[in-house]
């Protein structure tokens, strides 16, 4: 059998649990180079921490998302950052590059929190998912986000669609997010969902965003 080193480390939010409560976030992580092990350990910590926030940012009636996760590095020179299921992968060789980028796992912390049966359409679930990690975690005002001046061009997804996000939650559609994410969940997306809430069309709504007449 072949083996690989690798440091396997356990984290978990612990709570003394009363009747009703949920149970505490627990994620697993396992680092196949030793030399991240110290940025693994810290950045599972801050998974812990962020997971709880997020699901209330992203609630839906009867939806429980996962809390217990796997978190693994893997050493390879491919890819930036991966999930499936509850499985968040990162690349070595990123992180190696680029250390002080956590948010890249927020983000895929919100895909396992998603948990959406189907991606599409994708813009809205890696929107979703880059309006978390920019606007929430990062902090980043609407004047960070690229806004291109052309048709629908909010399909371009993550930080595009993020600031069209931030945009209609900061005053056109407060709670958009929260709508967008229930219909994904339910497989019950439509465009109609902007029109419903603003009484604009999408492409009405992208326009406004962008000064395009």
């Amino acid at each position: 059998m072949r083996c690989n080193f690798a440091f396997i480390l356990i984290a978990s939010s612990f709570l003394s649990l009363t009747s009703g409560e949920e149970a505490p976030v627990t994620i697993k992580l396992h680092s196949e180079v030793p030399a991240l092990q110290e940025w693994g350990a810290e950045t599972q910590e801050l998974l812990v921490r962020w997971h709880p926030r997020i699901s209330n940012l992203l609630p839906t009636e009867g939806f429980k998302a996962t809390r217990i996760l796997e978190f693994r590095i893997k050493k390879t020179d491919k890819g930036v950052g991966a999930t499936s299921g509850n499985r968040i992968t990162v690349s070595s060789h990123w992180i190696e590059k680029h250390p002080d980028d956590v948010g890249m796992v927020v983000h895929e912390l919100v895909h396992v929190i998603q948990a959406y049966s189907s991606a599409k359409p994708w813009w809205i679930t890696e929107g979703i998912a880059d309006y978390i990690r920019w606007a929430i975690f990062e902090g980043k005002p609407q004047s960070w986000f690229p806004r291109p001046a052309q048709a629908s061009g909010y399909k371009k997804g993550y930080r595009v669609a993020a600031g069209f996000l931030l945009w209609l939650e900061s005053g056109k559609a407060p709670g958009i997010v929260k709508k967008l994410n229930t219909a994904m969940r339910h497989r019950k997306y439509s465009d109609e969902i902007f029109k419903n809430a603003t009484t604009r069309s999408l492409d009405d709504l992208w326009n406004d965003y962008c000064g395009l007449e």
